[in-house]
């Protein structure tokens, strides 16, 4: 009797799990897509999930990981890591006369960004970048690490943040 409480018990847990109406996690839907693309064999999207997914282990595992950070904020740190990575090295391959490598990072950079969210652009970045210097009351180029303490936008590249800073406190 206990035995059978017990398994319908497991399997009807299991079912809630299977058909909740969730939206997935960025980490959920990584792995998903790495299933996907193992069975379809789509090898520069698998390898660059894979390594998304090795990079975001090796992170949490790390001591560079912040605590109480959301896995969510996680995967997209690492995310962007790999791609100023990758920027990086296509900006190498094609200074060093190797356009095939290039391509190639080129085509792997493309698969990082369709898990970034759309990026702020630029007057979207300097209207926050004003309002946070107003509420922070930064008048100099000295008080830029108060401002970018404050920035906490997730969709918008840290080098353009800097860059508006900079601007915005230079001017005044």
């Amino acid at each position: 009797m206990l035995r059978t409480i017990a398994a319908t018990r497991l399997i009807t847990t299991r079912l809630a799990r299977a058909y909740t109406t969730e939206p997935a996690g960025l980490l959920t839907r990584l792995k998903d897509d790495r299933k996907t693309f193992m069975r379809a064999k789509t090898q520069p999207d698998l390898n660059v999930v894979k390594n998304i997914l090795s990079d975001y282990t090796y992170y949490i595992k790390s001591p560079n990981a912040k605590p109480g950070q959301s896995e969510e904020a996680a995967v997209l740190s690492v995310i962007q890591k790999l791609v100023k990575r990758r920027q990086d090295a296509i900006g190498q391959y094609k200074a060093g006369g190797r356009p095939e490598l290039a391509e190639q990072e080129q085509a792997e950079l493309a698969v990082l960004q369709r898990y970034l969210p759309e990026q702020m652009s630029t007057e979207e970045i300097e209207a926050q970048v004003k309002s946070i210097i107003e509420q922070v009351g930064a008048t100099s180029i000295r008080d830029m690490g108060k401002v970018m303490k404050a920035w906490t936008h997730e969709g918008a590249d840290k080098k353009a943040v800097s860059d508006a800073v900079k601007k915005l406190l230079n001017s005044q």
